[in-house]
């Protein structure tokens, strides 16, 4: 039934996820999309209630009762399913006929297909609501690609009211064939967590260095004792420097020099080291030259660890989806980071991938590109999957 659903759904599921692609919003921003998912909504007559600004949380109340599966029992048991909602600040490329309408704003992360999924997804959820056990909340989530919304919707309860057993959330993979998903146990998205280091040293007249301490060269020793001394390690962590600024001016050096980078890691402990280990590689560096090193650390979200169960829970769904051709597992975790970590540290959760790359239709380019595409004939396939492991 849910497939047959799902496929029935395959032309509306276009023309929202058209519709979403015209008008991406940034994080903390997203009116526009946060009216037409709730329109949608009403259209399906369905309930909802507005959290953190422009986020949109439903419920589906099943009435059947008995057992309902592995994560609960009867009417307490809930499952939770989320989608992020905003776009990047990316000029679009992609050549679409349904291409943003927002200079310099994209979707070219996939929200907008998460959002359609999770759309198609509710409405059969809803339509089979008398076959169901337990409660399915539904998260329209704003702000992933910035500070995050997921933990201020969980702060306002949206996992207490009713209560959340368990927690699934898809993400497009336009380096994946349409029909594929992919899945890794464990850990299988980073902690996106980024740095400051202000460098503090003695400016002065470029004729004279021997009279000044270079923030410049100590920025330098900064990056060269990084490259040594922590190695990226794909199944670890990853350090990059991505920018250094200091002075104006041809003949004058600076007297501070600041630089920013980001810092991934993949559980709790190699997070906490990899700080303490950057910090003190700056300061130890600056001080080396006579300098002084302040460096700042801001902690975004947690690694997005799956739980085995909850991931046995997807590959169930997908073993009974004719659509789906193949699942993946994947060897390595992503660098990459989501905020759904937090939903993930409260309860199991399964975080997996919807292949949506097809040659054909160039649907080819990595997330984030300004080039991104994403194959429509995938978003029957991703509703199916979501709502399939709702009800399993």
């Amino acid at each position: 039934m849910i497939e047959a659903a799902a496929f029935a759904m395959a032309d509306e599921l276009t023309e929202i996820r058209k519709d979403l692609h015209r008008i991406p919003e940034l994080g903390k921003n997203e009116i526009r999309t946060s009216e037409y998912i709730k329109s949608k909504l009403s259209e399906y007559g369905i309930s909802y209630r507005v959290v953190y600004n422009t986020g949109i949380v439903c419920v589906i109340r099943g009435e059947k009762t008995g057992n309902a599966g592995i994560v609960g029992n009867g009417k307490n048991a809930g499952v939770l399913l989320r989608a992020d909602m905003d776009a990047l600040p990316v000029e679009e490329e992609s050549g679409e006929d349904f291409s943003s309408q927002i200079r310099g704003c994209m979707h070219a992360c996939g929200h907008d297909v998460h959002m359609t999924c999770l759309l198609g997804a509710v409405k059969i959820l809803n339509d089979m609501r008398g076959e169901l056990c337990g409660n399915i909340t539904a998260v329209f989530q704003p702000n992933e690609e910035l500070e995050g919304g997921a933990l201020p919707m969980i702060e306002d309860g949206v996992m207490n009211t009713p209560r959340v057993s368990a927690a699934f959330a898809l993400h497009v993979e336009p380096l994946e064939k349409v029909g594929n998903i992919q899945v890794r146990d464990g850990a299988v998205m980073a902690s996106p967590d980024d740095f400051e280091i202000t460098i503090n040293g003695v400016g002065g007249h470029g004729a004279y260095p021997e009279k000044c301490i270079n923030p410049i060269e100590v920025a330098t020793r900064i990056i060269e004792r990084y490259k040594s001394e922590i190695e990226n390690d794909p199944d670890l962590r990853a350090v990059s420097i991505c920018s250094v600024n200091a002075g104006n001016c041809r003949n004058a050096i600076p007297p501070t020099a600041v630089m920013t980078g980001t810092a991934r890691s993949l559980d709790r402990d190699e997070r906490r080291a990899l700080e303490e280990k950057l910090r003190r590689i700056a300061e130890e560096a600056a001080a080396d030259m006579g300098a002084r090193a302040v460096f700042d650390f801001n902690k975004l979200f947690p690694p997005v660890i799956n739980d085995k169960a909850m991931n046995d829970v997807v590959r169930a769904a997908a073993r009974k989806l004719k659509c789906v051709n193949k699942v993946v597992t994947l060897e390595r975790a992503s660098m990459a980071g989501d905020d759904f970590a937090y939903f993930a540290e409260i309860v199991p959760s399964a975080y997996f991938k919807l292949g949506v790359g097809n040659e054909e239709i160039g649907a080819v380019y990595p997330i984030h590109n300004p080039k991104f595409k994403a194959d429509n004939n995938a978003l029957p396939i991703g509703a199916a999957m979501m709502a399939q492991i709702a009800a399993e």
